[in-house]
């Protein structure tokens, strides 16, 4: 990249979002550059094949995704007057697809409604009828095993590979939910059951969360750049985190100024079009600090809102070690995480006291650790005995639930805290709103249910309030129907800047219970159908 080249597009994160725009409108046309702040992670870096005992700590400090959290990602974060919540911020290339679970669930009609219907929040500027052909897109692109169960409140796709074989907890879990009325079905999630795009299927070697070495779960870097690569017109930039979004005289984006992690010097990249992709908090984070006589208060911020409308998911989790399956001949169950889903149901049983409701994910976490030899009394041979008995029948699952999005949280950045890099670090404000709370206990008491009807030991981990976000942060430069409380319009394009778009989650209007990347890649996908729409006319 030579210093004075001027790219059509500049694409700001590797992520989800990130990866979608990159692919799309490489293929478009577009000469386009992808900024990452940090670096690719060679197979080599994987430990996903490592067992416990090869590993130093055992694997409880973190060491098989140590490689997904470059730099001082980690710590260039501060919370103020918060409740109980954690951001998860990746830096490496690929984002969080690298590091994560894969499900992928698309919202509902009534999840874009909330004003219409709930008389709360407002509503998207879209609808799902709108975004449905894009969601069907994004499948096809990615892959996603799964089945069209017929429900309303979690609409399924037209294209989906067989689904993933269940565990034999999962089967008695069914029993027991299926006798109660409420759903379990097999998980959607972006992991191949076949061979595709090619792509090997899973084989169940290990824990989705830490890395796949064979492309079987959807990556950014595996499946969305190298189609842009092979356009010809894509250039990536590794380790250039961005500090600033500039702006030309008449107050549009003109160039990125960015800092070379590796050099630590300052450097700009200029394109006619900048997309931002960098995750929820760091997203509003650049623009807050994009500031300019023009926009004194940050990028596209002239009525306030940048940072404003942090939400994302509360979860709980529950173990229990089933009866029937004690004792069983132990076997590695952490292939693919999740294997089924129960969707939201607290709608089928009468009217609440709260809006919103929950989904679980089953046996998303790890099985290679006896975590009840921490529950359980005693010390010896006995206590060791019972441990192995009981490690065979492990069944978790956890409720992931709506957050209402308040004006209220929001994320601001502290001049006086910087990162290494002296760029300007976030800090997060944020309450859980009563509507929450009584969510949260409402789904708690729920898992409670469900586990008396499962004979077993019973561990819950509930503490004593709503814990947040599960990696589903969203909200902070939202789209809108009305410029007064929004930032972007339907197309995720800012109102005050025409040639800035925002795609990642911080676009979202409002939450559900369900698992937002699909949502987010099919907005990425619709905004870059606009662009180059927008492009061919001149607009942009």
């Amino acid at each position: 990249m030579s210093k004075d080249e001027t790219f059509d597009v500049c694409v700001i994160g590797s992520g989800a979002a990130g990866g979608v725009m990159a692919k799309e409108l490489c293929e478009g046309g577009a000469k386009v550059v992808m900024l990452e702040a940090g670096r690719g992670v060679p197979l080599s870096e994987l430990l996903s094949h490592k067992w416990p005992y090869q590993l130093p700590y055992r694997g409880f400090r973190g060491e098989k995704q140590a490689p997904f959290y470059q730099g001082d990602i980690s710590k260039s974060i501060a919370y103020a007057d918060s409740d109980n919540v954690a951001v998860d911020r990746v830096r490496a290339l690929g984002g969080r697809t690298l590091h994560w679970n894969a499900v992928t669930l698309r919202y509902a009609p009534g999840d874009f409604k909330e004003w219409s219907l709930q008389g709360i929040e407002e509503d998207w500027p879209l609808s799902y009828e709108e975004l449905a052909p894009y969601y069907d897109r994004i499948e096809q692109i990615i892959g996603v095993c799964g089945n069209d169960d017929h429900l309303e409140i979690l609409p399924a796709g037209k294209n989906y590979l067989p689904p993933i074989p269940w565990r034999c907890s999962e089967h008695i879990m069914k029993r027991a939910t299926s006798a109660m009325g409420i759903p379990l079905i097999a998980v959607r999630k972006a992991v191949l059951t076949r061979p595709y795009d090619r792509r090997p299927p899973c084989h169940y070697c290990g824990h989705c969360m830490d890395g796949c070495d064979v492309a079987s779960i959807f990556s950014t870097p595996d499946c969305m750049l190298p189609k842009a690569r092979a356009t010809g017109n894509f250039t990536l930039r590794q380790n250039a985190l961005a500090r600033e979004i500039l702006t030309d005289r008449e107050g549009l984006a003109s160039a990125v100024s960015f800092i070379d992690t590796e050099t630590r010097t300052e450097q700009q990249v200029k394109a006619a079009v900048v997309v931002v992709c960098c995750s929820t908090v760091e997203s509003a984070r650049l623009l807050l600090n994009s500031r300019s006589p023009k926009y004194p208060m940050g990028l596209a911020n002239s009525n306030g809102r940048v940072g404003h409308h942090l939400h994302g998911h509360l979860n709980e989790s529950v173990s229990i070690y089933l009866q029937e399956l004690e004792g069983e001949k132990p076997s590695n169950q952490d292939g693919a995480t999740d294997h089924v889903y129960v969707p939201r149901y607290n709608h089928l049983f009468g009217k609440n006291d709260y809006i919103g409701g929950w989904g679980f994910q089953v046996n998303y976490s790890s099985y290679m650790f006896p975590h009840q030899a921490t529950r359980l009394p005693g010390y010896g041979a006995t206590f060791k005995e019972q441990v192995r008995k009981m490690q065979p029948g492990y069944l978790s699952f956890g409720s992931w639930a709506k957050v209402t999005s308040d004006y209220r949280n929001y994320v601001t950045v502290d001049p006086a805290r910087l990162d290494a890099h002296g760029i300007p670090t976030p800090v997060v404000h944020f309450r859980f709103s009563e509507n929450d709370r009584a969510l949260w206990r409402a789904s708690s008491q729920s898992m409670l249910e469900i586990s008396s009807h499962l004979k077993g030991t019973v561990f819950p981990s509930f503490g004593t309030g709503p814990t947040g976000f599960a990696s589903h942060e969203v909200g902070t430069v939202r789209m809108g129907k009305d410029p007064r409380t929004s930032v972007l319009n339907s197309y995720c394009q800012a109102r005050e800047v025409k040639n800035l778009f925002v795609t990642d989650g911080s676009c979202f209007t409002t939450s559900s219970e369900k698992n937002p990347t699909l949502t987010i890649m099919a907005l990425s996908l619709r905004a870059a159908d606009y662009i180059k729409g927008q492009r061919k006319r001149g607009e942009l």
